[in-house]
């Protein structure tokens, strides 16, 4: 039996995470990834979100068996957002992929595809394993530049509006890991920030927790020095007495 989206999302999920680690020398970026299916998101948007300094990628996954025309609908819907707009479908074709998932014979079968294609089976495909690959090693050593971001945060813009706009909201999560500080998770009140410049993300998320642990260290500190203020002074009182 083939397994559920879930789970392949799941894998995938793993697998990026081992790919990124075996390609990265020295310190890893920051990345998000979330996973927004069974959210507020995952009509507007789609499954999945991965994006850093180096790539944006949109998801969505899916079982060959399962017959519903819901995403075929949602897909003619965005072809006809995007019209004739070379630029914007050559940024679709870029960071939104659709990835299909089978069994034939015992065997996993995957076709990764630019979601507006998906429905044209003479369009090239990939597998998952070589997207996964592809993905992580964009991750690692790519760097977007603005105008190219600026395309993105647009691309993703009309896709939820083609979907009938951001129906509510869902936090997200910002991954670092260091050396000095080993893994760490920062909340993100608004999955939509992470459209923002990582580098201003970072700043204004990683910055701020940082910033709170000073204060909180700072606040221990003075509540020690006070302790041992008052200790001090008790001796004094007792010495007299």
């Amino acid at each position: 039996m083939e397994p559920y989206e879930n789970i392949v999302i799941g894998n995938f999920l793993y697998s990026l995470g081992l790919t990124v680690g075996q390609e990265s020398h020295g310190s890893v970026r920051t990345m998000c990834v979330n996973l927004m299916q069974q959210t507020p998101l995952d009509e507007s948007l789609g499954d999945l979100m991965v994006s850093n300094t180096g790539v944006t990628r949109l998801l969505e996954f899916k079982r060959k068996k399962n017959d519903s025309i819901k995403e075929e609908t949602k897909r003619e819907v965005l072809s006809r957002a995007l019209g004739a707009d070379q630029h914007m479908l050559t940024i679709s074709r870029e960071i939104h992929w659709y990835i299909e998932t089978s069994e034939e014979e015992g065997v996993f079968v995957s076709r990764a595809v630019p979601y507006i294609d998906f429905v044209d089976e003479t369009v090239p495909a990939t597998t998952i394993e070589r997207f996964t690959s592809s993905v992580a090693k964009d991750a690692v050593s790519k760097v977007i530049d603005e105008a190219t971001r600026a395309s993105y945060k647009a691309y993703l813009a009309l896709v939820s509006v083609s979907h009938g706009g951001l129906q509510g909201s869902s936090g997200g999560l910002l991954i670092n890991l260091s050396r000095e500080q080993g893994l760490r998770y920062v909340l993100v009140p608004d999955i939509r920030d992470l459209l923002l410049d990582h580098s201003l993300v970072r700043e204004a998320y990683f910055g701020r927790v940082q910033q709170q642990s000073m204060e909180l260290e700072r606040g221990h500190a003075l509540r020690s020095c006070q302790l041992s203020l008052k200790k001090s002074i008790d001796r004094g009182f007792d010495y007299e007495w």
